[in-house]
């Protein structure tokens, strides 16, 4: 393993892509998934349980696009 930052464009031989920014979507769109079903929940179940457990799913996931996004900075 290459110690240090990496020189070349991004996608080239000395630095490869990364699969940070797809997973950065699959992030995104999972936290809207939850955010609309605890949404669903509350309105259309009237499932206050339901709605508290996406809800904590909800904020674990936009801790999880934070952390991503956080490593993409890093790696950049």
């Amino acid at each position: 393993m290459r110690r240090g930052r990496l020189k070349g464009p991004l996608g080239s031989h000395d630095r490869p892509a990364s699969a940070l920014r797809f997973r950065l979507v699959l992030a995104v769109f999972g936290a809207g998934v939850l955010l609309a079903g605890a949404v669903l929940a509350v309105v259309l179940a009237d499932s206050a349980p339901l709605a508290v457990i996406l809800g904590a799913g909800f904020l674990a996931a936009c801790l999880n696009v934070y952390w991503v996004y956080q490593r993409i900075r890093y790696e950049d």
